[in-house]
């Protein structure tokens, strides 16, 4: 009876563990297996304690190594109390890219598509930790389409923004970067994808707002953004300028970026997740 009790204990301790933990089982399986390949060779599961406890052990030794590297780089402003301690944070450093790619994907099924997302803490946390890998703006990187996948409206945010930030979405919003013209176009449908809303937006890199590594190279954040052109078109009627919504001396700060997602916050607070178009497609099949 004792050893049904503990190989029952140990089956829902393992059930316990692929719920709690995308970065181990998910998206960011990899880096978990990375990690186990590195355990000794004649290392036993099950004698261990079962997969939960492996777990365990993954974010404990990985999480805490991540994130005592990361202290040096992370941003002032993160709240460990906000995000539940530092048990919770390791858990999160131990692969924040893999954290947060799952949450962004669980956000969109939830929304039924429409990518808004309203809590804090987590994501906050997530962020500030891929912020202090130190990949912000890069226009290698940067160059050509993505799509949005998560938004989160700032205070200061426009009122039109917040209403088609919170509906559903059969078709992804993007945002097109054209390095050779230092130019990107916002696009958003309407629901049903029967109309565009485009933004033409001439950009520059800036020097305020960058950051440094440990050994002293610039981490350029931030980009000036002057909206020189907006137009709306449904379906196959002529196309309507919007001139009302031409305005300069907006930013866009570079959180994070790397070759699969972009991480952005804009000068009215907003938050933005883009993923690359066949990144995206990857990870909704």
């Amino acid at each position: 009876m004792r050893y049904l009790a503990f190989t029952t204990t140990l089956i829902i301790q393992s059930v316990a563990a692929l719920v709690s933990s995308p970065a181990a089982y998910g998206v960011g399986k990899s880096s978990f297996d990375a990690w186990r390949a590195r355990l000794p060779a004649d290392f036993n599961v099950v004698k261990e304690g079962g997969y939960y406890a492996l777990q365990q052990r993954y974010l404990a030794e990985v999480g805490k190594r991540n994130f005592e590297k990361s202290k040096e780089t992370l941003p002032k402003a993160l709240s460990i109390v906000d995000v539940g301690g530092y048990d919770n944070i390791y858990k999160l450093a131990a692969d924040p890219k893999a954290e947060l790619v799952k949450l962004v994907i669980d956000n969109l099924r939830s929304t039924g598509g429409s990518g808004t997302y309203k809590s804090e803490g987590k994501i906050d946390a997530l962020v500030a930790l891929l912020q202090s890998q130190c990949q912000g703006f890069s226009s290698v990187k940067v160059d050509g389409e993505w799509v949005e996948v998560l938004n989160r409206q700032g205070k200061y945010s426009r009122n039109s923004q917040k209403i088609i930030g919170r509906k559903k979405k059969t078709v992804r919003p993007s945002s097109n970067f054209d390095v050779k013209h230092m130019s990107f176009q916002n696009v958003v449908l309407t629901p049903r994808g029967n109309g565009v809303l485009k933004a033409d937006v001439k950009y520059k890199p800036v020097a305020s707002n960058f950051d440094k590594t440990l050994n002293g190279k610039i981490i350029l954040r931030r980009i000036s953004c002057d909206i020189t052109g907006a137009s709306f078109q449904y379906k196959k009627l002529p196309k309507i300028s919007l001139p009302f919504l031409k305005k300069k001396g907006g930013y866009l700060d570079f959180l994070y970026m790397d070759n699969d997602i972009r991480v952005t916050r804009g000068n009215r607070g907003g938050l933005f997740v883009h993923f690359k178009p066949e990144y995206y497609k990857s990870l909704m099949v």
